[in-house]
């Protein structure tokens, strides 16, 4: 009796229902811990972090000074940091700090990153004065503000000299709006219709039609269209120049005093002197420019908007091919059964 209910229990379907639907809870569990691993290691990047000044001290080396963003700190043990060749002593706590400091810069000092040992950082401190750059190549720049400069002359230095940065940095950001507005939009709209024109007279020849007539109109259209580049060439040189006109100088953990063109820079900011106020909304709004801008640096900075726009043009146009296959499929196995 017993086997025959089971074998009924089996032929009902049941197993595989209750199979399928460990499946897909075990398929749903793991989406949603892989994308809350990716949100809490991820998301965090956003954040305007303090910026710390610290003296590092290595034994039998000579002294440095760090200025950077604390991204990770970890124990470790004593004898795989002296098996690195770092000169830990023998005796001490069986784990040492090791923390991995963005210390920017990538100018100066060739690497955006780097492991200090926690125990030789000494002096820590974050003061407000303390900047981050973010510039449109060459990574972030960790300093102190030392002047802004227009054409060469000093316009600002001192305690005038961040409020007259920002509004340097915020008149860039207009200039590099329009700069991409002719560059991207406007000259392509050029080249389209000088593509255009070419076909066409192509077109014209293949068919036999290419009349004198027919070849002074698309010459009449061509050089209407290279007048209107030549005009925006005229525009871009002239937005160029005022786009190089700032600079500022800054001065990095070392003392070393460094002219930085306002152009390069993205945004300025001292996360030392902001508020949690102030740091979350900069937080969204690095989340936000992170979605909707085009990317920048050979990929590795800026935004990821020519990703999500193809990704779901992609998604719509498999969708609207494979629909009505699906639908046809459909109704023949309905029928078909």
């Amino acid at each position: 009796m017993k086997q025959n209910s089971l074998k009924g229990w089996f032929k009902s379907g049941a197993p595989g229902v209750w199979i399928s639907g460990g499946a897909v809870s075990i398929a749903v569990i793991m989406t949603i811990g892989l994308l809350s691993v990716i949100a809490v290691r991820g998301l965090g990047h956003f954040w305007p972090a303090d910026l710390v000044h610290a003296q590092y001290d290595v034994p039998g080396n000579a002294n440095h000074v760090l200025i950077g963003e604390v991204v990770q700190k970890e124990e470790v043990p004593r004898e795989r940091l002296k098996s690195a060749g770092l000169p830990v002593p023998d005796q001490g706590p069986e784990f040492m700090t090791r923390e991995l400091i963005k210390v920017g810069n990538r100018d100066l000092n060739g690497n955006d990153f780097t492991w200090v040992v926690g125990e030789w950082l000494t002096n820590q401190s974050t003061p407000p004065e303390l900047m981050a750059i973010e510039r449109r190549e060459w990574g972030n720049f960790y300093g102190y503000l030392v002047n802004v400069k227009e054409n060469g002359k000093v316009i600002a230095e001192g305690a005038a000299a961040w409020p007259e940065l920002q509004a340097r940095v915020k008149r860039i950001n207009e200039l590099a709006a329009q700069l991409s507005q002719l560059e991207k939009k406007d000259i392509g709209a050029i080249n389209y219709g000088l593509e255009r024109i070419r076909l066409h007279g192509r077109k014209l020849e293949l068919d036999g039609k290419l009349t004198p007539q027919a070849q002074a109109d698309m010459e009449s259209e061509r050089a209407e269209l290279n007048a209107r580049y030549k005009a925006i060439e005229e525009r871009l040189g002239d937005l160029h120049a005022q786009f190089n006109r700032d600079s500022l100088t800054a001065r990095d953990a070392n003392g070393k005093e460094l002219e930085i063109s306002i152009g390069k820079v993205v945004k300025a900011y001292q996360p030392n002197a902001m508020n949690s106020w102030q740091k979350l909304g900069m937080y969204f709004s690095n989340i936000w420019e992170f979605l909707t801008q085009d990317p920048r640096e050979a990929n590795t900075e800026g935004g990821i908007f020519p990703a999500i726009f193809g990704t779901v043009m992609m998604t719509l146009i498999m969708a609207v091919i494979v629909t009505p296959f699906g639908v046809l499929a459909a109704v023949y196995l309905r029928e078909y059964a």
